[in-house]
């Protein structure tokens, strides 16, 4: 049995892996914290649902970190979505750091992150250049757990084109479905904890691992 706590849980991925931990029955609990409510229908026990104001400070929830397993990040945005370079920047870094910062202090040992297909901090980008700015910032993203602040265990997954199983998806979600390719987040949801019950069953020490999908 495990414990799991969830940022981003409202999004596309993030409410397809809380319904999964819901349903599953390795998982005890799961927590989740947001601006939003995850509760979607009737109460569920297994839920405790955090919401507050506002992301960046996230020091009002301090006790819905303790005693967890695993905390799972699906924090996610785009630039058009999030109004500026500079706020993508604040919600993909700055959230992910606060979060784990949060976890960290909880002493949570896996930390279980999603990235995407090319992040890399180190690559020379311009904020005015996405596709670059977009790998750099995702790449600074999975600092957050691998070296900002230390965890037993990291998982990094980096998925190319989602499909986010949604009523109105982009031209280019149709596109690669209609292709054979690109990631269903219900799948990529069920890697995660497929991943988390691994690690909590057959522990092997420190690890980082990462997992790059099509």
């Amino acid at each position: 049995m495990f414990k799991a706590i969830i940022i981003g849980a409202t999004g596309a991925t993030g409410s397809q892996l809380l319904k999964k931990l819901l349903d599953d029955q390795s998982c005890e609990l799961v927590t989740t914290v947001g601006r939003r409510s995850s509760l979607s229908g009737k109460k569920n026990d297994k839920l405790r649902d955090a919401v507050i104001p506002s992301m960046s400070d996230l020091s009002s929830t301090e006790k819905y970190w303790l005693d967890n397993d695993v905390f799972f990040n699906c924090i996610g945005t785009t630039r058009s979505l999030a109004g500026s370079a500079s706020n993508f920047v604040d919600i993909e870094v700055g959230i992910s750091n606060q979060a784990a910062a949060m976890a960290h202090k909880a002493k949570i040992n896996h930390a279980s992150l999603i990235s995407a297909k090319g992040a890399n901090q180190n690559i020379w980008a311009k904020t005015w250049l996405h596709p670059l700015f977009y790998m750099k910032t995702i790449g600074q993203k999975e600092q957050s757990v691998l070296t900002n602040f230390s965890f037993l265990n990291v998982s990094i997954f980096r998925p190319g084109m989602l499909l986010r199983l949604q009523d109105k998806q982009t031209w280019l979600e149709n596109f690669s479905e209609s292709r054979g390719s690109g990631l269903r987040v219900d799948l990529l949801a069920s890697s995660m904890i497929h991943n988390a019950v691994k690690n909590k069953l057959d522990p092997v020490g420190k690890s980082i691992k990462f997992f790059v999908g099509n």
